[in-house]
């Protein structure tokens, strides 16, 4: 805040402290009856956990009880979702209607993180808003648990109303202590008002102006899955591929194994994207682009808009681009690589992905990913084939990410979680063969590739562990720590469920006939590799 009193720099804070643990303590009995109704009515975690932005725009962990089915989108407002009565417990709708899901927040008051009152805290990917409250400085207060703009319509509002309420409501902190206080005083108790009469709730994505029934974030209208088709393979095809991006894990792997395994077939051309000169380059002497450019995963926890800004143009804005580029030069089949982080990091057990699960990005680099994959899908024609392909985690030789983390552990600890997962995963040698029998049908569509088996943690870990010579114990004695760190805030959950998380495609949709790609074995691969880099 550019302007402090003695108000905003004291007072404020104190009262949040005194009103916080008053209500920690008075509201005790209501917080274990509310534990009871959720847990009885749904099993599972009591709390829900979620990034938000606090003040001047960085990150904190928020709290709610869980008011919705664990099969829900995470980072997705409730007013975005459609049709979200489908995942609202019974309990859950009481909760909401009264706003007492919000109730665990009075702990992230207590600890600083929020205060009574103030602008409601945002998820990373409300930007438009994030834009909005910029005008009025709003963004530089702490958030708060109830506010100008909640008691004034909540999600009745518009976008820019509700940062100008916003913008209101930091204008008078800055004022002055009196009319900072004044205006607590208001937000504090015209909040009884409105949660008695349970206004201003709004339960689903309300289309924008003429824009009807749009279902954009599904894949509707794209229902060129591949499981449906039937491949021919034309193994006297000669193909001229150009990789765009240079360096990448894949393209390189692709370039060695149709090197070694289909020299006839194909003709490799690299075209490094960080040079300005790329867009000089001729691509219509080519039948295939290869798109790998983009910026991998990395900790998403707490970044610049800078940042965030950067995984767009590179994972999105680049590759629509080079997929125009390709169209527009008469190439006949673009190849873009999508992720699986599009559906989220983690998923409940036995929840597997299907053709009809609706992807839903868990933070910015997934949802920079999700707009590449529907980007470049729009340009398919009957003469420019686009191929999305959606992998699970990629490993092999020399990948980076959480396999050799894995392999290090195998290899130095004496035992190991025998933590119950299921996750997809896809060797690099399955990949790559899956590339070139792709690019010798020239065919688009979406695909899902990974191996012919799900990998459980604990298992792979052995199996490295034994492929390297040592014995490594599992234990279910251990599981109480990993399922704790599974639901602690932060970092520490984000490592847990990388390495211990559910996410698995069902095998149906990878199944392809015509492409016979699934050539390795999980205990092969790890065998092939800890050979080769031991």
């Amino acid at each position: 805040m550019s302007r402090s009193n003695i108000y905003t720099s004291c007072l404020k804070r104190v009262l949040d402290i005194l009103l916080s643990l008053t209500g920690l303590i008075v509201l005790s009995p209501l917080f274990l009856f509310i534990s009871l109704a959720i847990v009885l009515n749904d099993p599972g975690p009591v709390l829900f956990s979620q990034r938000r932005m606090g003040r001047g725009k960085t990150f904190f962990i928020m709290h709610k009880f869980r008011s919705m089915k664990r099969s829900a989108p995470g980072d997705v407002p409730t007013h975005l979702l459609e049709n979200p009565e489908r995942y609202i417990t019974r309990v859950g709708r009481v909760l909401r209607k009264y706003s007492l899901d919000e109730l665990p927040q009075i702990w992230d008051i207590f600890v600083g993180n929020m205060s009574v009152v103030g602008p409601r805290p945002l998820l990373w990917n409300q930007e438009d808003l994030i834009i909005e409250r910029d005008k009025y400085g709003a963004n530089d207060i702490t958030p708060g648990l109830t506010g100008w703009a909640q008691i004034n319509g909540r999600d009745e509002l518009e976008i820019p109303l509700k940062a100008k309420l916003d913008g209101e409501y930091a204008a008078a902190l800055r004022k002055g202590a009196l009319s900072g206080f004044w205006m607590d005083f208001i937000c504090f108790f015209g909040t009884f008002l409105k949660v008695f009469r349970a206004s201003g709730v709004v339960e689903g994505r309300k289309p924008l102006p003429g824009e009807g029934g749009r279902d954009g974030d599904r894949d509707a209208g794209f229902d060129d899955f591949g499981f449906k088709k039937i491949f021919t393979i034309d193994r006297t095809a000669q193909k001229k591929v150009l990789i765009t991006g240079a360096n990448s894990f894949i393209g390189t792997s692709f370039e060695a194994w149709a090197h070694e395994y289909y020299p006839e077939n194909f003709e490799i051309d690299i075209l490094d994207l960080h040079k300005d000169s790329w867009r000089d380059w001729d691509f219509s002497v080519y039948d295939v682009v290869f798109h790998v450019a983009g910026i991998a995963h990395a900790d998403v926890g707490n970044v610049s808009n800078e940042a965030k800004t950067l995984y767009y143009n590179v994972n999105t804005h680049l590759a629509e681009e080079t997929a125009q580029m390709a169209r527009r030069a008469g190439v006949r089949q673009f190849i873009f690589m999508s992720s699986m982080i599009i559906y989220g990091e983690s998923h409940v057990r036995g929840e597997r992905i299907t053709k009809d699960t609706v992807p839903c990005p868990a933070n910015f680099y997934g949802d920079s990913k999700w707009q590449a994959d529907r980007g470049v899908r729009a340009l398919q024609t009957e003469d420019f084939k686009v191929a999305v392909l959606r992998p699970p985690m990629v490993y092999g030789r020399g990948c980076r990410g959480n396999y050799p983390l894995l392999a290090r552990l195998a290899k130095r600890l004496p035992v190991f979680p025998d933590f119950d997962n299921e996750r997809s995963m896809l060797y690099i040698d399955n990949l790559t063969e899956f590339l070139c029998l792709l690019m010798l049908t020239g065919e688009g569509g979406i695909f899902f590739p990974q191996n012919a088996e799900y990998t459980r943690t604990a298992d792979m870990v052995q199996m490295i562990a034994r492929t390297s010579g040592r014995r490594l114990s599992a234990t279910r004695l251990l599981n109480p720590a990993v399922a704790l760190a599974l639901h602690i805030p932060g970092k520490i959950s984000g490592l847990a469920h990388k390495a211990f998380g559910n996410m698995a495609y069902d095998q149906e949709i990878s199944r392809y006939e015509g492409l016979d790609y699934q050539k390795v074995s999980l205990e092969q691969s790890i065998q092939d590799m800890e050979r080769k880099t031991g």
